[in-house]
């Protein structure tokens, strides 16, 4: 009896100590140390679809939302892409800097997608990372851009399409012509709901071609003003007569009985 009073009396104990334990409020955090914080409110910049003939350029805004003065370290940026240093290299809190890039797109086609990383005094963040991306489109091209045949048996298609398109919209086909009269170019009708942007042409060889190697060009003139005349290489093997058949090894001599 007596054991069973002791062990009610230190249960009843323990889940006093608990209840009190429950009831103490939880100390108050730690407030953070005096800091700089750097903050870019877009840090992603989409520049959308441009010629690849043009430059991209932009400002990136990037603040102190910190408690120091915000030190901007270095500014670098990924290759074709160019970033001048901040408008200011100190930025109390508070304040804002500007970063400008600038894109090279000339020869460039397809997504690109470009970096700037910035190092600062942030402790949190000592590297915020910048992006520029978007598309470039050349203002004419040819897809594919070359009609390579390899060797062709004398059963082999001989023929070949291909489009001629603009990234500015609707073209005019002026002139074309090929550098060598086996080459034969056939423009093809539009597709149904074709916009005039894309031009389809067959390439054809003549069927008297002799074997061996045949090389030459089609050109395309449009009336994009600023752009030259496309050239779209060509290049085949002719191989009317099959390719012999391997000699047979001769057969191993039967071993000695």
């Amino acid at each position: 009896m007596k054991t069973q009073i002791l062990s009610v009396v230190f249960l009843s104990s323990l889940l006093s100590v608990s209840l009190q334990a429950q009831e103490q409020p939880a100390p108050a955090a730690a407030p953070d140390a005096p800091a700089p914080k750097i903050v870019c409110p877009e840090s992603e910049f989409d520049f959308g679809t441009k010629d690849n003939s043009e430059y991209v350029e932009h400002d990136y805004v990037v603040r102190n939302e910190g408690t120091l003065d915000l030190v901007i370290q270095s500014v670098r940026a990924s290759c074709g892409c160019t970033a001048v240093k901040p408008s200011q290299d100190v930025v109390p809190p508070g304040g804002e800097a500007s970063i400008h890039a600038k894109l090279d797109l000339r020869g460039r086609n397809g997504m690109q997608i470009k970096t700037i990383t910035v190092n600062s005094n942030d402790p949190k963040t000592p590297s915020l990372t910048l992006q520029l991306k978007g598309t470039a489109v050349a203002a004419l091209r040819a897809d594919p851009s070359s009609l390579f045949f390899g060797r062709l048996e004398p059963n082999a298609s001989r023929s070949r399409t291909f489009s001629v398109v603009s990234g500015r919209g609707p073209i005019q086909i002026v002139s074309t012509r090929t550098d060598n009269p086996a080459l034969v170019l056939t423009a093809l009708p539009a597709e149904a709901g074709a916009d005039g942007a894309t031009h389809r042409f067959e390439l054809a060889l003549d069927p008297a071609l002799p074997d061996g190697p045949v090389n030459g060009s089609v050109f395309v003139k449009t009336d994009l003003a600023d752009q030259p005349e496309l050239s779209i290489p060509v290049a085949a093997v002719i191989a009317n007569a099959p390719a012999p058949a391997p000699a047979a090894e001769p057969a191993a001599p039967a071993p000695a009985q």
